[in-house]
């Protein structure tokens, strides 16, 4: 039998695998290697002699080549693995099936799209305040940013707070996002109301961004829409969008010194992070 393919068995010293179908060895060296492969077996963690694991690589023989371990279980795991196993409740190809799955799985999350969250502002320059309220842009942001990351499905996030503005862009870059959402609020004069999301003037992608964050967050915020907005680099926000490398927009859903739009945000901010979810989930389909 030959090819890439998932064992479960114990682990044992000098780097074996007890399967049901014998003892594997498990190296490290790839099978069209010239070295022997007992030279370069898998070293097995005194800690996870014993246990059952979920091993990777390309079978051959008895020998797994290019072997990696996927899963230890712990000891007490183990032991109940073991016990249903013996039993007959359970066999071992389930066992493998259910865990082959799972390590799927766990590629498919990592092959997700990276989402850079930037946080507007910082601690000590916050940004637009409601006097009212005592609140910052910066605050509110930080609060909504964390709701948000637990409600996203299809993305990975990577929130960044700012250091300096003219570092951001390289800051948000090292994180290497496929694409960018910066988190605003909008302030005037305490009357002004709307929602509005800006991007990058020669980016197409970053324009079909924004018009998906600006409906998602008119459809439910229900405020004036002030559209989508073009930057360049010499516009409020266009450093950032124009020095980032992946696609970005920055969202400005309200302003934060109308009380009126200050009250409807914080209606519900679970209902709002929710939005932002959705349009985040939504974009990286199109990024």
């Amino acid at each position: 039998m030959q090819g890439k393919d998932f064992l479960i068995g114990t682990l044992k010293k000098g780097g074996y695998l007890t399967t049901e179908s014998g003892e594997i060895l498990l190296t490290r060296i790839p099978m069209q290697a010239a070295q022997s492969p007992e030279s370069a077996a898998l070293k097995i963690a005194p800690e996870d002699v014993g246990k059952i694991a979920l091993v990777r690589g390309d079978l051959s023989d008895n020998v797994l080549y290019f072997a990696s371990i996927i899963e230890a279980l712990s000891p007490i795991t183990s032991i109940l693995l073991k016990t249903l196993i013996n039993k007959g409740i359970v066999s071992r190809e389930e066992i493998h099936d259910q865990m082959s799955e799972l390590e799927s799985e766990r590629e498919t999350k990592n092959q997700r799209k990276l989402c850079a969250l930037v946080i507007g502002h910082k601690k000590r320059s916050p940004g637009a305040k409601n006097a009212k309220a005592n609140l910052s842009e910066f605050d509110f942001n930080e609060g909504l940013a964390l709701r948000i990351e637990k409600k996203v499905q299809k993305v990975e996030m990577q929130r960044i707070y700012r250091r300096t503005y003219k570092e951001l862009p390289d800051d948000v870059n090292a994180a290497n996002p496929d694409f960018i959402v910066s988190l605003h609020c909008n302030a005037f004069n305490g009357k002004v109301s709307g929602t509005e999301v800006l991007h990058y003037h020669r980016s197409e992608k970053g324009k079909k961004m924004a018009g998906i964050a600006l409906d998602h967050l008119v459809g439910y915020l229900k405020l004036p829409n002030r559209e989508i907005k073009q930057r360049t680099a010499e516009d409020r926000g266009g450093y950032l969008l124009r020095y980032s490398k992946a696609p970005c927009v920055i969202a400005e859903p309200f302003f934060i010194d109308n009380d009126s739009d200050l009250a409807r945000a914080q209606e519900d901010i679970d209902g709002l992070a929710a939005v932002y979810a959705n349009a985040i989930d939504e974009i990286s389909q199109i990024v």
